[in-house]
């Protein structure tokens, strides 16, 4: 197979019904060309290191240290449950992705690369998420595309895929489900088969955090002065 060029070996999986295979610098490029893809659910104008968001789902591929990686363990299980991360964050914030512990309109994005299709209803899960966004927040997916994967048909691994995911596919899903909340600003924009993206903006117009006034701070000069101060003998 090394003796075939990469859209060769695209061509053979997608006829052949196999898992493509890349090699060398082609892993850590498309690796690359997913993260840039994800990251583009950033709103426009800002860094990393002034927004707050999610990586879902994170495994060991925490991206960037100013995203907040978040995964159902932090360690392999001892059970070995078929289709869980071989590798995982150890600081990664436990929750389940349809019951985070944010508030509706609370943050600026969300990525996840490689998750979403480990979910039964993507959905309402893509629902959901939208609604912890601000307005004018982003959406950054990376999914498998099946034909160069493998059919979740067959898939009997319990965290394995839960759905066929196609670019096409999630269009329809965004025509029918999403439209009325977000638009679907990139869809398939790297040129490595085996994976796409999608980003989805939340409508509206995005305002990011902001210092409260400094005016109203209280010294503790101050604070003693209106009887409010703290004193332990």
């Amino acid at each position: 197979m090394q003796d075939l060029t990469l859209s060769e070996r695209e061509e053979f999986a997608r006829k052949f019904k196999t898992m493509v295979l890349y090699f060398g610098d082609e892993v850590p490029a498309a690796q690359a060309a997913e993260e840039e893809a994800a990251l583009r659910a950033l709103p426009r104008g800002y860094d990393l290191g002034e927004l707050n968001g999610l990586n879902i789902g994170c495994g060991n591929r925490t991206i960037h240290p100013a995203i907040v990686p978040v995964d159902i363990m932090r360690k392999p299980p001892a059970d070995q449950i078929a289709g869980s991360h071989p590798h995982l964050s150890e600081n990664a914030l436990l929750s389940a992705p349809d019951d985070l512990p944010f508030k509706e309109g609370s943050l600026d994005y969300i990525v996840a690369l490689h998750m979403l299709e480990h979910i039964g209803d993507p959905v309402s899960l893509v629902r959901y998420w939208l609604s912890l966004l601000k307005p004018g927040g982003g959406l950054g997916i990376v999914l498998p595309d099946w034909h160069y994967t493998w059919d979740a048909r067959f898939d009997r691994n319990t965290l394995g895929h839960k759905w066929n995911c196609t670019p096409a596919l999630v269009r329809q899903l965004y025509e029918e489900h999403w439209r009325d909340l977000a638009e679907l600003e990139h869809l398939d924009t790297y040129p490595y088969r085996i994976s796409f993206d999608f980003v989805l903006r939340k409508h509206g117009t995005f305002v990011p955090f902001r210092l409260p006034d400094a005016s109203t701070f209280k010294s503790g000069f101050q604070l003693e002065k209106e009887g409010r101060f703290l004193h332990g003998e």
